[in-house]
């Protein structure tokens, strides 16, 4: 296959997957499907892979790199970004306390289907794989590959549009809203930490984190 040919069929690609997360996004939110949201993630992960194996993608250029992760780790801002981003759960939640006292756990609880903290080895692994598949599916592809065809704000904003939507639950229009809000902004950063390192593994690190935070201050903050 020549280069030109090639690009052209990487560019499909990457627009059919960005297309099809999109509509499973939409499914998922209107559906309130698992089904639909399980399959918006195979498909950014499917797409991620299949536009490596067709590019050739070496290492040094994929949004997927264990062998980079250090080097990627200590790049300029990155652990700021991360130290930052692992402060605002905890402020979101108390905060999230004050206004909505139980209401808006009870949502987030709601909407979730994890193991509790009696079953912490396993909230971890289901943790694990859920994060990884993310960050992949909407970091190194949705990001990483659409920014080779659009600029990286909108982008950006349409990943963590899409990254939010992924996430509704109906309930009260005030505590939904504030849960969308708080996970558009998660999104966001860890679209500017990707930029920065490059790497989904180390978006993957504050998203891991702040969720496994989220599940021990929940019985800890909301009796």
């Amino acid at each position: 296959m020549n280069n030109s040919l090639k690009k052209d069929k990487v560019t499909i690609l990457t627009l059919i997957g960005m297309a099809l997360m999109t509509v499973f996004t939409v499914l998922k939110a209107v559906t309130q499907s698992q089904i639909a949201g399980n399959t918006l993630i195979v498909a950014g992960i499917a797409f991620f892979f299949i536009i490596e194996g067709v590019s050739k993608t070496t290492d040094s250029e994929s949004g997927l790199s264990f062998k980079r992760f250090i080097k990627d780790l200590k790049k300029p801002g990155v652990i700021v970004l991360i130290l930052i981003m692992l402060v605002l759960t905890p402020a979101e939640m108390l905060l999230s306390k004050v206004f909505f006292g139980n209401a808006y756990v009870e949502h987030v609880m709601g909407r979730v289907n994890v193991p509790d903290l009696s079953q912490f080895l396993l909230l971890i692994v289901n943790q694990v794989f859920t994060v990884v598949g993310e960050e992949i599916g909407f970091r190194a592809f949705f990001i990483g590959k659409g920014t080779k065809y659009f600029p990286f704000w909108p982008v950006a904003i349409v990943s963590a549009i899409l990254f939010a939507a992924a996430h509704f639950a109906t309930g009260a229009p005030a505590v939904v809203a504030w849960d969308l809000g708080g996970i558009f902004i998660d999104a966001v950063l860890l679209a500017l930490l990707f930029r920065k390192s490059g790497n989904c593994l180390i978006t993957a690190i504050p998203h891991f984190l702040n969720n496994i935070i989220g599940f021990i201050l929940v019985p800890i903050l909301f009796r």
